[in-house]
C-alpha cells in the first residue's frame, strides 16, 4: 500500500471516531433532554449495536464477495443519514429507527474499513501499520467529543449534530479514494471453517467480553460525569480529550511492542485486566483530575486489548475472508455492547449511574483472570493456532 493510500485509510479512521464520539458522548444527555427514562436510553444507546449484529455480518461478506470500496461508500451513507434523522426527528421510536440506521452505517464503516486496510497492509510489521490506523481513532476520539461539548454548550444539539453530518459527507467523499481488494469466490463453508478454529473461538469469547465492557461506557459514562460528579458538558468533552491524545500516544508504543515480543492473547487478557480494575474503580472519582487519573490508567488497557484483538483478526482469519470473518467478530461484541447497554439502563434507573461500572469491572476481571490463567498453562496450543491472515 503507497503512503498516500494509507493516508486516506488514516484520515477515514479519524473523522468517522471524530463524528461517532463527537455525538454519542453526549447521546445519553441529548435523550435525556427528551424526557426519556433511564432505560430507555440504555435501550436507544444498544439498539445502535443490535443494528450492527443484523447487517453487518452480510455487508461484511458482500464486501468479500462483491467490492470492499462499494460496500464501504455504502455504509458512510448510511452513517450520514443518521446525522440527519437525529437532526429532523425527537420522539423515542423515530430516534430508535435512527440509531439503528446509524448502527449499520458505524459498524459497516468500523469493519468494512480495517478489514480492507488488514487485507492490504501484508504481514510485515503488522502491529504497528495496525497501531497506525489505531492513532487517526484515538485521535477523533479525543478531538470529536472536546469539540462537541463546546459547539453543544455554546449552540446547542441541534448544531452540535449538524456539523456532524457535514464532516460525515466528508467520509463519503474518502471512500470513493480507498483502495479495492479483489472478490474471491463465495463458500459458506469456508467462512465456518474458519471460525470453528479453536484460537478463534477464544478470540470471540474474549472480545463479547470486551463488548459489554464498552456497553456500559456508552450507556453511562456522560450521565456519570454530568449527573454524579458533577461536570460540565465543556469538562467532558475535555475527558474524552484528553483520554484519545493519551491513547493516540500509547498505541505506536503498543505496536512496536506486539511486533517485537507478541504472545498471542497475552497482552489482551493483560490490558482487560487493566481495564476491569480500574472500571470499577471509576465511579469512585469525585473530580475533574480525579475522574482523569483513573480513566487514564484504565485506557492504558483499553490500547492493549483494542490493538491486538484487531491483530489477532488478522492473524487467525484468511485475508481473502477478512470482511466476513471481521463481521462474526465486530458482531459478537457488538452484541456484548447491547447487551451491558441494555442492562446498564436498568441498573441506573434502580440503582444510579455507579451501578454499571462495579458489575462490569467485577464480571470483566472474574473473567480475564480465569482466561490469563488458562492461557498462561496451555500457550503453546493457543499461541500456535491460527495461520496469519496476511500470509494466505
Amino acid at each position: 500500500m503507497t503512503r498516500h493510500r494509507s493516508i486516506v485509510f488514516f484520515l477515514s479512521y479519524f473523522l468517522y471516531f471524530f463524528t461517532f464520539w463527537m455525538v454519542l458522548a453526549y447521546l445519553p444527555l441529548i435523550f435525556k433532554a427528551y424526557n426519556y427514562t433511564d432505560q430507555q436510553i440504555g435501550f436507544a444507546i444498544g439498539f445502535n449495536s443490535l443494528s450492527s449484529i443484523l447487517l453487518v455480518l452480510p455487508f461484511g461478506v458482500f464486501s468479500d464477495y462483491f467490492s470492499p470500496k462499494r460496500t464501504l461508500t455504502l455504509g458512510a451513507f448510511c452513517f450520514s443519514g443518521y446525522f440527519l434523522l437525529l437532526i429532523v426527528v425527537k420522539d423515542f421510536w423515530s430516534v430508535c429507527a435512527a440509531v439503528i440506521i446509524g448502527g449499520v452505517g458505524a459498524a459497516t464503516i468500523r469493519v468494512v474499513l480495517m478489514s480492507l486496510y488488514l487485507k492490504l497492509i501484508g504481514s510485515t510489521g503488522r502491529a504497528k501499520k495496525v497501531a497506525f490506523l489505531h492513532l487517526g481513532g484515538y485521535l477523533g476520539f479525543g478531538f470529536g467529543p472536546l469539540i462537541g461539548g463546546y459547539l453543544y454548550e455554546a449552540f446547542g444539539a441541534t448544531l452540535m449534530i449538524k456539523g456532524a453530518f457535514a464532516l460525515s459527507l466528508i467520509i463519503v467523499l474518502l471512500t470513493l479514494f480507498v483502495e479495492d481488494a479483489p472478490p474471491v469466490i463465495f463458500s459458506f463453508k469456508d467462512y465456518k471453517k474458519d471460525i470453528k478454529e479453536p484460537a478463534a473461538l477464544f478470540l470471540i469469547a474474549v472480545v463479547f467480553v470486551l463488548g459489554t465492557h464498552f456497553g456500559a461506557e456508552q450507556s453511562s459514562i456522560s450521565l456519570l460525569m454530568k449527573d454524579t460528579i458533577g461536570l460540565t458538558k465543556k469538562e467532558i468533552g475535555l475527558v474524552f480529550f484528553a483520554l484519545g491524545v493519551w491513547m493516540a500516544i500509547l498505541v505506536p508504543f503498543a505496536g512496536i511492542l506486539m511486533d517485537k515480543k507478541h504472545k498471542v492473547f497475552f497482552l489482551l487478557l493483560v490490558g482487560l485486566l487493566i481495564s476491569s480494575c480500574f472500571q470499577f474503580m471509576t465511579p469512585f472519582a469525585s473530580t475533574l483530575w480525579g475522574l482523569l487519573i483513573i480513566r487514564i490508567i484504565h485506557t492504558m488497557g483499553d490500547t492493549l486489548a483494542i490493538l491486538e484483538s484487531d491483530v489477532l483478526t488478522a492473524r487467525f482469519f484468511p485475508a481473502a475472508r477478512l470482511g466476513g470473518n471481521s463481521g462474526v467478530i465486530f458482531c459478537v461484541r457488538t452484541l456484548g455492547i447491547f447487551v451491558f447497554a441494555a442492562f446498564s439502563g436498568w441498573l441506573n434507573q434502580v440503582w444510579g449511574y455507579k451501578m454499571p461500572f462495579f458489575v462490569n469491572g467485577t464480571m470483566v476481571f472474574g473473567f480475564s483472570s480465569i482466561a490469563l490463567f488458562y492461557v498462561v498453562r496451555s500457550g503453546r496450543y493457543l499461541f500456535n493456532s491460527g495461520g496469519g491472515a496476511a500470509d494466505k
